[in-house]
């Protein structure tokens, strides 16, 4: 009996000791999961507080679907209805989306991402930066001069906070910034990146890349910075591109955050973002000064005071058009045909919206003096950019439809129909 009674007690004790053993053993695999964690955590902080990324670019291919069926959705318009449908679906932002037409049924594209990924229709690959440092913003922008491509994009190093203007074949940097000041408050989102081609050169938008900084704010009236101008740049010095800064003119000064630019007719606007409020509608002339930071119809971000409105003496150019409250526009072009035509004998320009998550639809009068028509239709996403030919210029397929391209979502397919 005694026997009996020892050999369940030590039962009993084994039983709570391999229990223990094995609670333990699951205390110790989450401890030391939330140790490597937390390790993880510091060493992306690490890297991102030096401006270096993790080295190796990853994409979820999985989110990365071609949408061969058509589902519709239609959005009414003042004067039309708005039908679009997803063709598309891959996650991130875009930085520049080239379409191609391959016969009468089929289309091609090129979806250039902000972090680095050229998509395809069946095919990923990936861009190679000058350099390991890199900012979480990445391309800006991509244009195309004959077989040559080149990026524009926001670099952080430890030391050093700059724009580079890039080729893609080579990675080599064609035209790089100086170091930007309070490197604390650098926001690569503000970097602009819009063009447009002339005859000989192409027109570049490069912003103040600044939520708020007064520092880097005031580049946009230095003749010695790239920052917060339009510059133009020679075709033929990109063509022959071998080593060095590549010359430039400053086109025009004093802009915040050009996202939009298109050539119309004989005439260029921009669409830019304000401050706190102010986003613009602007035409450009070549030689002017458009006032950022010293005048603007925003309100700062700091302590919601205006700025001085010091338009009117003539040293600054006026907005064509300005937003009150903010909407946070993005791309600019054309309006396609059958938009442009509804409208005859006025002039058509439609604009992209982050905020509003909008098409904008600006009527001018006939000598494109002033916006008389302002018209919304929102889609539902953050619309980043027009879908273009490697001119810049609007695509627009046989059935009427221009694309667009909505943040973390995917391409869009657009029409204008049903005109009343």
């Amino acid at each position: 009996m005694k026997k009996i009674i020892q050999l369940i007690i030590i039962v009993i004790f084994g039983t709570f000791l391999g229990y223990q053993l094995a609670l333990n053993k699951t205390q110790l695999i989450n401890f030391s999961k939330k140790i490597v964690k937390i390790s993880e955590r510091y060493y992306y902080f690490g890297l991102n507080k030096i401006g270096l990324r993790d080295l190796k670019k990853t994409i979820d291919k999985t989110k990365i679907i071609t949408h061969d069926e058509n589902e519709y959705k239609e959005v009414k318009g003042n004067s039309f209805t708005v039908r679009f449908s997803k063709i598309k679906s891959y996650p991130g932002r875009t930085a520049t989306v080239f379409m191609a037409k391959i016969d009468s049924n089929n289309i091609d594209y090129d979806i250039f991402t902000q972090d680095g990924f050229i998509i395809k229709k069946d095919i990923i690959s990936e861009i190679n930066y000058p350099s390991f440092f890199y900012s979480s913003t990445g391309i800006r922008s991509i244009f195309s001069v004959d077989n040559d491509y080149f990026a524009l994009g926001g670099f952080s190093t430890p030391t050093c906070k700059y724009a580079s203007l890039f080729r893609l074949k080579d990675s080599k940097n064609v035209l790089k910034s100086k170091c930007l000041p309070d490197p604390k408050k650098v926001d690569f989102d503000g970097l602009g990146g819009a063009y447009v081609k002339k005859n000989e050169s192409i027109l570049i938008t490069i912003g103040t890349p600044v939520h708020y900084s007064e520092e880097i704010s005031q580049l946009a009236q230095s003749v010695d910075s790239i920052f917060g101008k339009i510059i133009s740049i020679n075709k033929n010095s990109l063509r022959n591109y071998q080593t060095g800064d590549i010359d430039y003119d400053i086109y025009t000064m004093g802009h915040r955050n050009p996202q939009g630019l298109v050539k119309f007719e004989n005439s260029i606007f921009s669409l830019e973002h304000g401050p706190q409020g102010g986003d613009e509608l602007n035409k450009i002339v070549e030689g002017r000064n458009y006032g950022w930071p010293i005048t603007s119809l925003g309100t700062r971000y700091n302590d919601g005071k205006s700025y001085p409105k010091t338009f009117s003496n003539e040293s600054y150019q006026e907005p064509f058009y300005a937003f009150l409250p903010a909407v946070a526009p993005s791309a600019l072009n054309v309006c396609p045909n059958n938009l442009s035509n509804y409208y005859k004998p006025y002039k058509c320009l439609m604009g992209l919206s982050l905020r509003e998550r909008s098409i904008l639809i600006f009527i001018l009068d006939k000598d494109k003096s002033k916006v008389i028509i302002f018209e919304k239709i929102n889609l539902g996403g953050r619309l980043r950019h027009f879908g273009t030919d490697k001119k810049g210029e609007l695509f627009v397929d046989n059935e009427n439809y221009f694309y667009i391209s909505m943040d973390r979502d995917g391409l869009y397919k657009i029409k204008f129909d049903n005109f009343r």
